[in-house]
């Protein structure tokens, strides 16, 4: 228990994309009028694994995945808007970091809007739960669309450079961190614990570390949309159940995190969509190269 995080990383959050949609689809009593959803990526430098990354957040890949029928469907339902200055690479670039820099990347889920850029990393390994991948690779195209799993944009060589963290041994998380009392040991040294976050999709990791200061961040994905909706217990739109694997495990993961967010020791807590965490915490630059 003691060696849990006490090897720290430096972390910064950067915005790849963002899309926009009614607030009021992501939370109840939400306004009508529509709000930007950024893509948030996480870098993070371990003082001996080096460069990783937590997603790669919208690419240039995403059109060219979503250029036919039916995949341009994802497209219209959900524009994005990506700036050249935005793209991954460039970002990486302006902190003096090559794609070959990066070493391992952590997917959350493979929902083309984390996954888009994985082609621009050739020597990384990837990481991920492995049932909402397994689930998608049984399904025809239609299915496919339908949890937004675009096999265009993933890696030719994927399988061979892929791993389940289901295959690494379990730690015990500190008692802060109930009602979630394990995690993955994704690197083996307690650095890094991923913790299953289910029912947007049927498997989904969000990451939990310490910073070079100490602090606790828990990275988790797509298990919540807005920090608001934490703070406050208000779950998404019933219209937004539509596209998850399963509600009824969404409601339990979120009632985990609403009880993780209230204790007066909670990690900082990062949704992959929120623009209200991407205005207090991005651009911190704590992982610069150049």
């Amino acid at each position: 228990m003691s060696n849990v995080f006490s090897t720290r990383v430096k972390f910064d959050l950067l915005k790849v994309g963002h899309c926009s949609h009614p607030e009021c689809a992501v939370l109840r009593g939400g306004r009508l009028n529509a709000v930007e959803f950024p893509a948030l990526v996480g870098l993070i430098e371990h003082p001996q694994h080096g460069l990783l990354l937590y997603d790669t957040g919208y690419s240039r890949h995403f059109w060219d995945a979503t250029g036919g029928f039916p995949e341009c469907l994802y497209r219209r339902l959900t524009p994005p808007t990506l700036a050249p200055e935005e793209e991954l690479v460039a970002q990486l670039a302006g902190r003096g970091i090559r794609p070959g820099d990066i070493g391992t990347i952590v997917i959350s889920h493979f929902h083309a809007d984390h996954v888009a850029g994985l082609r621009d990393f050739p020597q990384a390994r990837f990481l991920a739960t492995r049932p909402e991948r397994e689930l998608c690779e049984r399904l025809g195209r239609l299915g496919r669309l339908r949890r937004a799993y675009l096999r265009a944009l993933l890696p030719e060589d994927l399988a061979a450079r892929l791993s389940y963290v289901e295959s690494t041994p379990r730690r015990p998380l500190p008692p802060h961190w109930q009602p979630f009392p394990e995690g993955y040991d994704l690197l083996g040294d307690g650095s890094l614990l991923g913790l299953d976050l289910p029912g947007h999709a049927a498997s989904q990791l969000g990451l939990g570390f310490a910073d070079a200061a100490g602090r606790e961040h828990f990275l988790v994905a797509d298990a919540c949309w807005k920090i608001e909706g934490l703070a406050q217990r208000r779950l998404p739109s019933r219209v937004a159940y539509v596209v998850f694997d399963n509600g009824a495990a969404y409601d339990t993961t979120f009632a985990q995190l609403c009880q993780l967010q209230a204790s007066p020791q909670a990690p900082e807590m990062i949704p992959s969509h929120c623009l209200t965490t991407w205005q207090r915490l991005g651009g911190t630059r704590h992982v610069v190269r150049a």
